[in-house]
């Protein structure tokens, strides 16, 4: 197999993708924020957070091949959007992450729960994915110090928020959790099972849907789903180099 080595994600690129992690985190919070205070009509903070959630979960996707946790900042690690009351963080994520590439789409695979089983079974590992990841991890391989403090710290926050305005916490977590799941289902379950059989699939777009796409989510979320065959293969390939890498394959396949 050729390496592609020199399309390969750098430290730059590690860099940029943390700091676009915290920029969405803070963004994602501030809507939260200015809905509360009414400065941000409903359909406007609908818009908004789910590009910013959007482009927050493929940065970390792709974070997850150039870095552990221990060589990242505090925020990144703590993974502090409160998609649910007890979540995992980054560490854990990443373990899950790299098992998932090690046995992709296989009874074996960490994200199983969420790609196999056909359509429906695999749409409700989506709405559950994070009470189930965080069960199956910890039962597994229980837990250590520093998920405890980050587990308190994100329950913390998770309570607070609803505190300060339960009715516009709710409106606010459900955008989240909505745009989680239907993220979720593509990026597992879509591009990862076809008509009974598993494996890693391109999800090819028309321009119609591709473009606008691009202008609004970015080249990471689009070319690592249209990609995602090529992904699996060259996993340390930066999404914005999936297309051309593609080409250059596409005559040996």
């Amino acid at each position: 197999m050729q390496t592609f080595s020199a399309y390969n994600a750098n430290n730059s690129d590690a860099i940029e993708y943390q700091v676009k992690i915290i920029l969405f985190t803070f963004g994602i919070y501030a809507c939260f924020g200015a809905y509360v205070l009414d400065w941000l009509g409903l359909w406007w903070m609908v818009a908004i957070v789910s590009v910013l959630v959007t482009r927050w979960m493929i940065a970390f996707h792709e974070l997850f091949h150039l870095k552990k946790a221990e060589d990242l900042d505090y925020i990144t690690r703590l993974v502090p959007i409160p998609f649910a009351p007890i979540n995992l963080g980054y560490r854990e994520y990443r373990a899950i992450h790299i098992g998932h590439h090690q046995h992709t789409a296989t009874p074996q695979d960490p994200d199983a729960f969420h790609i196999l089983g056909g359509s429906l079974k695999a749409f409700i590992g989506a709405v559950t994915q994070h009470e189930q990841a965080t069960f199956r991890y910890i039962s597994a391989h229980g837990v250590s110090g520093e998920l405890a403090v980050m587990m308190i710290i994100r329950f913390s926050l998770f309570v607070s928020m609803f505190a300060l305005s339960p009715s516009a916490f709710l409106i606010w977590w459900l955008v989240l959790r909505i745009t989680y799941i239907i993220n979720d289902f593509v990026f597992f379950h879509i591009v990862h099972y076809r008509s009974g059989v598993s494996g890693t699939f391109p999800l090819p777009l028309p321009s119609f849907i591709k473009f606008p796409a691009l202008l609004v989510y970015g080249i990471d979320v689009v070319y690592a789903t249209m990609h995602h065959e090529t992904h699996h293969h060259y996993s340390k390939i930066a999404a914005k180099h999936l297309p051309l890498v593609t080409k250059k394959i596409q005559p040996s396949k």
